[in-house]
């Protein structure tokens, strides 16, 4: 089996992650690592990691000479959710020729938000014979790919309400922030209207991105602006202790319309005090179709499985600027 040489762009939490999970495999092998972190900057990457390894892989911070003495065929890069912020460091990957499989959020479906950084990125990947694709679990699975392959054995598909459930009491620390975790709900509010905090990112895109595979034209595509969650009783979580009345997390509510009707419908809640954990799909078709993943997937674990997963998909892929709907569904890599 031919291992497939990669590029950890970004070694922040999920950066390590990724590289974590990935020295358990054998068919993905990690040859350079990228920060701009001064307090990472020159460390081995082993070093920082969840069980520190020496791995004589000193992480870098001039993208260019990486790129210039390391063999490698794509880079995964998981520095920001914001396209406009890491468009230039994608552009960097695809002029070294190199695929790029990404966590920004917005490079999910970028073609509605950012059409022509998006047409330039994908004119830029097919010039140079190499793939870009944004993923994660959500956006990348959960609430647009998933969905997508569930209308398979469907012969009409009428709706589509996707729901999210998740106890972000048991996520790591930047997460909790980002939903905006110990909160009073003035400061909430004042936070998301100076986008401090955005909450989720990606529903838009998610949206989008089953529209295009349904081949549906959406009169409108609404996200509602997060809205606070509250709870009566103190709660515990890594932030410290949650005061009743303050926020313990948020709801995302985002639908898109067609004919008049809202067609679709994604719904999510991440919370410190959420009892059932779950993911499901509800599929108002011929024939209807209830998924429900008791449990739910674990965020921080599914974004690296999907991640790492779409590695060997991608790489395999046409040049171009690409989304999830247009690659084969990814599966386990050995």
């Amino acid at each position: 089996m031919d291992k497939a040489n990669i590029i950890i762009y970004g070694c922040g939490v999920m950066g390590r992650k990724i590289a974590q999970a990935l020295l358990d495999k054998k068919s993905i092998e990690i040859v350079g690592a990228l920060d701009i972190n001064p307090e990472l900057v020159g460390k081995d990457l082993g070093e920082i990691l969840e069980k520190p390894k020496k791995l004589g892989l000193v992480v870098e911070n001039d993208a260019e000479a990486l790129f210039s003495k390391v063999k490698a065929c794509a880079v995964v890069l998981t520095t920001t959710s914001h396209l406009k912020s890491v468009f230039s460091q994608i552009t960097q990957c695809l002029k070294a020729g190199l695929n790029v499989i990404s966590t920004c959020e917005e490079l999910s479906y970028p073609w509605k938000r950012n059409p022509e950084l998006t047409q330039e990125l994908d004119s830029l990947a097919k010039e140079r014979g190499v793939t870009v694709v944004g993923t994660g679990i959500n956006p990348g699975y959960l609430m647009d790919t998933l969905p997508l392959i569930l209308t398979a054995p469907c012969l009409e598909v009428k709706s589509i309400k996707v729901t999210r459930m998740m106890n972000s009491a048991k996520r790591r620390v930047p997460f909790q922030v980002k939903v905006g975790t110990g909160l009073s709900q003035e400061e909430f509010r004042e936070k998301i209207e100076n986008k401090v905090i955005t909450g989720h990112v990606g529903l838009l895109e998610s949206i989008n991105m089953i529209a295009d595979g349904l081949g549906w034209e959406l009169d409108e595509v609404v996200e509602l602006a997060p809205e606070p969650v509250i709870d009566e009783e103190e709660i515990n979580t890594a932030l410290g202790t949650i005061k009743p009345g303050n926020v313990i997390g948020l709801t995302s509510i985002a639908y898109g319309k067609k004919d008049g009707k809202e067609v679709i419908a994604l719904e999510f809640c991440a919370n410190a005090a959420v009892d059932e954990e779950y993911d499901e799909v509800i599929i108002e078709g011929e024939p209807n179709i209830h998924q429900k993943i008791i449990g739910g997937v674990h965020g921080d674990i599914g974004t690296v499985a999907v991640t790492i997963n779409t590695v060997p998909v991608a790489i395999g892929a046409p040049a171009g600027l690409k989304v999830m709907k247009d690659l084969p569904p990814p599966k386990a890599t050995l």
